[in-house]
């Protein structure tokens, strides 16, 4: 493509982040066979997207049992004419009533990896993140009560629950590198139709998640369990809804129809008015709503939107987004945080590549509003192969292979502008397409100039963002959860109303 033509705009999806609930095998039951294994079959708005294969075998450490415990994940769409394969494979070791002694999670999205691993010591966790070249640390707080991704499952095989009983556990979830608190309730017996086309009595319970005693939704799962405590079924509503079922090996490695669906075209929120010459919109007000949730925790208020909710709930409301350049506004007081001026796993600003792309996008420019402007350029004109084939990479690997969508283009520019000495970061939300007929998940950069933080976007060339971009998060993508800050797209996919009011 012609560095000088602008683009259709883009959307972007995110494996890694979507919560997946895989059906995992009790390592509990693991421990009374020399082995185990299952498969579960991956279905997206009702067509298969890809597996789930687990693993659980017991292990002699110089006398100890344990389990080891693999699970592969494998997802299978497409996303506009490219087809996208993406892995998440998660292992652990662990004690045979199922205390997490070591973990070992790696993303696949890309050419590279991302690595999160770390052992239990004296009741921590050393958490690793590693990818790119580049390696954090964080220590966690590490209980013998705290499980994996398969909590629910584990407990449920080891004593069955009871309609109307509830039952409190704590989870690793490795989207968030964080340690969760769930909730299992019991409801009644359901007849549910499963893969075999019969339908089969199974208890319903509901699995709902806290973090730092705040409800994350985003992984709120229903689970369908027989009279031994397996999952058969488990559904989330994210995605145009997700459902995993036990199934055999043939039919977890079936062809997946997943590739004839276009999950670009599939997460679009529609809206009935088309938003005419929108990267040349500078002001809009909208009204929004997103039944059941609250409006004020997804919609941050800055210098370029703000947010006035309406009623106790927040659900519904009115946002105005405009464009605001670096003198708009007041500048903020206090130092900006190190984060955003440091190397981390994705954001790889000290690659001899991404410094030797900066030094040829800013030469003898002294100016940091001018660095970030001619950044900006470079990464636009420069990252020809614009595609959808990557879903996310480390801004090292992008400087190498000068391809991708969004989440390349914004990343490479984040860390490009570090290397100049710019604070920076990403932000991710939605943008308004016009061939798809309404806003798609979209990222792009921002950078500290002036005492304020200023939206560019490398995509489309906008140095002056446009008023159909709207926020949803930022972040550094420092730390070992870099991930987390991507969350709220979930929450909004396919719930979100975005009515434009008045356009300026």
């Amino acid at each position: 493509m012609n560095g000088s033509r602008r683009p259709a705009r883009s959307v972007f999806s995110l494996f890694a982040l979507w919560g997946l609930a895989v059906v995992l095998v009790s390592p509990a039951s693991a421990a009374r066979a020399a082995e185990q294994e299952s498969w579960d079959a991956i279905y997206m708005a009702g067509s298969k997207v890809g597996h789930v294969h687990i693993f659980v075998e017991p292990v002699n450490d110089k006398g100890r049992k344990l389990l080891r415990v693999r699970v592969d994940t494998v997802l299978n769409f497409r996303r506009d004419k490219d087809l996208v394969t993406n892995k998440l494979q998660y292992g652990t070791i662990e004690t045979l009533d199922g205390s997490v002694l070591r973990l070992d999670t790696r993303t696949l999205t890309s050419d590279g990896e991302i690595r999160a691993y770390g052992d239990v010591v004296d009741g921590e966790m050393n958490l690793i993140l590693q990818s790119g070249g580049t390696r954090q640390e964080k220590v966690l707080k590490w209980s013998p009560d705290v499980r994996g991704p398969y909590a629910a499952e584990m407990t449920l095989a080891r004593e069955p629950i009871k309609p109307g009983e509830s039952r409190d556990l704590k989870m690793f979830v490795p989207d968030l590198n964080r340690i969760c608190d769930i909730t299992l309730t019991a409801k009644q017996k359901e007849e549910v139709l499963l893969g075999d086309g019969e339908k089969h009595a199974l208890l319903r319970i509901e699995e709902t998640t806290k973090l730092d005693g705040k409800a994350r939704r985003e992984f709120d799962t229903t689970l369908w369990v027989d009279s031994a405590g397996q999952v058969i079924k488990s559904s989330q509503d994210v995605l145009g809804g997700m459902v995993v079922y036990r199934t055999t090996k043939e039919g977890a490695l079936a062809a997946d129809r997943g590739m004839a669906v276009d999950r670009i075209a599939h997460s679009v929120i529609k809206v009935a008015n088309k938003i005419p010459n929108s990267t040349a919109v500078r002001a809009i007000r909208y009204r929004v709503e997103l039944p059941g949730d609250d409006l004020s925790q997804l919609l941050p208020n800055d210098r370029r939107q703000t947010l006035t909710t309406e009623g106790e709930s927040k659900s519904s409301g009115t946002l105005n987004v405009k464009t605001a350049g670096p003198e708009v506004g007041e500048a903020e007081s206090g130092e900006v945080s190190p984060q955003f001026l440091r190397p981390n796993a994705l954001v790889t600003s000290e690659d001899s590549q991404v410094q030797a792309l900066t030094r040829r996008a800013v030469g003898d420019t002294q100016g940091a509003w001018e660095k970030a402007v001619k950044i900006e350029r470079f990464v636009f004109q420069n990252l020809k192969d614009k595609n959808f084939a990557t879903t996310f990479a480390p801004a090292s690997e992008v400087a190498r292979t000068l391809s991708g969508d969004c989440t390349e283009h914004s990343v490479l520019a984040a860390a490009m502008s570090r290397a100049a000495g710019l604070p920076s970061r990403v932000a991710i939300g939605l943008v308004y397409a016009d061939h798809l007929g309404g806003f798609g998940f979209h990222m792009w950069h921002e950078v500290h100039v002036t005492g304020r933080w200023v939206a560019l976007d490398a995509s489309f060339d906008e140095s002056a963002v446009d008023a159909t971009h709207i926020k949803l998060s930022d972040t550094s993508l420092d730390g070992v959860a870099p991930f987390e800050a991507f969350l709220p797209i979930v929450r909004v996919m396919g719930k979100l109303s975005i009515v434009p009011l008045e356009v300026r």
